[in-house]
């Protein structure tokens, strides 16, 4: 694990936080999503490269300087299954790690502590010891390796693969082509839920997850333009009978509405309402109108997921970024939009979820 930064030293977490966005720290048990949640994604530092060794180092740093400002979720970001090799990008085909049950699982060579059938068992007890609470990213439905490979769909209450009337279901009955997602229609399709195979094989995937020791699911292209409400209330229906508490936060947000959030958001606890952030003003100047017809829909803190719900207007990105889909860490964008930070910091903490998504430990 790499050492942390000596105390002053980075600017990218001391003065946006420390001195800009000061909060009370959240509550770490009662109802989900009490306050908007609040914590640390890697996607725009690292794309969807991040490894076991640099999300633990971030991750012991959100302990020990954010933690007490109420920062308590770290979340690994999209593609954690995908091997990093030749060839291998955000839509790519066939280099996906699945199990037995066509369940996606972390690439070993990226998260080696997953060897052995141990998924992020590991990581989220370490991530656990530090105070901390540890989220994923999901994409909807199933993966398109496994539809194709006709994996068998486990049933978690016997152990063996599922049947009914007679007949042994598999991936590729409850796998819908025709609802693929829009932006990796080589990765992810919608299950038919009206399907009990297709119950059975969501139950199996969100039961993993929280045998993992999750704490925090994102799950996307599932929102806003990529609706799938069937999905989104199958998910949330399994999450309220699972044991462990687990917070959802829906996404993307593009052409969200309030009738769209109204529908959905006792089924949630965060919803995306805009598209992507980067570091453009132009992202962040349309929150402005967005969040103001959500906040007069009274929709912000209504009734969720065993708790409450939150529109979600993205991370602020800050410091060292990469680009949409990309294999490397870019460029540093912390002095043009701390402009930005400074002037929206205090309007969407206390009334959004906010997540900072900057590399850490990079000076």
């Amino acid at each position: 694990m790499r050492p942390l930064p000596a105390p002053g030293v980075s600017l990218l977490f001391s003065l946006p936080l420390f001195l800009l966005c000061r909060f009370p720290a959240a509550s770490s048990s009662g109802p989900l999503a009490e306050t908007p949640p609040r914590g640390w994604n890697s996607y725009d530092s690292y794309s969807w490269i991040i490894n076991e060794e640099d999300f633990l180092a971030n991750a012991e740093i959100v302990s020990k300087r954010l933690l007490r400002h109420g920062y308590e979720y770290v979340v690994v970001d999209f593609l954690w299954y995908r091997r990093l090799a030749e060839g291998s990008y955000t839509d790519a085909y066939g280099f996906d790690n699945i199990d037995e049950w066509g369940r996606v699982v972390p690439d070993p060579e990226r998260w080696p502590s997953s060897k052995g059938g141990r998924g992020f068992t590991e990581v989220a007890r370490k991530v656990h010891n530090m105070g901390l609470k540890f989220g994923i990213h999901a994409m909807r439905g199933i993966s398109a390796q496994a539809a194709n490979s006709s994996t068998p769909i486990l049933d978690i209450q016997t152990g063996h693969p599922f049947t009914e009337g007679g007949r042994l279901w598999n991936a590729k009955d409850i796998g819908m082509r025709e609802r693929a997602c829009a932006w990796m229609p080589h990765g992810f399709m919608s299950v038919n839920t009206n399907l009990a195979a297709g119950k059975a094989f969501l139950l199996s995937l969100y039961q993993q997850y929280a045998d993992w020791g999750v704490d925090f699911v994102k799950l996307d292209c599932i929102f806003g333009e990529d609706l799938d409400a069937a999905e989104v209330i199958t998910v949330s229906e399994i999450l309220s009978k699972i044991e462990r508490p687990i917070l959802l936060s829906l996404s993307p947000g593009k052409f969200a509405t309030p009738a769209m959030a109204e529908r959905l958001r006792s089924h949630v606890n965060m919803y995306r309402i805009t598209g992507d952030d980067w570091d453009s003003w132009n992202d962040v100047q349309s929150h402005f109108d967005v969040s103001r017809d959500f906040a007069s829909s009274r929709l912000i803190g209504a009734d969720g997921l065993r708790g409450k719900s939150w529109p979600d207007l993205d991370m602020l990105p800050l410091g060292w970024l990469t680009d949409p889909g990309s294999k490397f860490m870019l460029k540093n964008v912390f002095n043009k939009i701390l402009l930005s930070i400074q002037k929206l910091c205090h309007f969407f903490s206390f009334f959004f979820p906010l997540i900072f998504p900057y590399n850490l430990f990079k000076k």
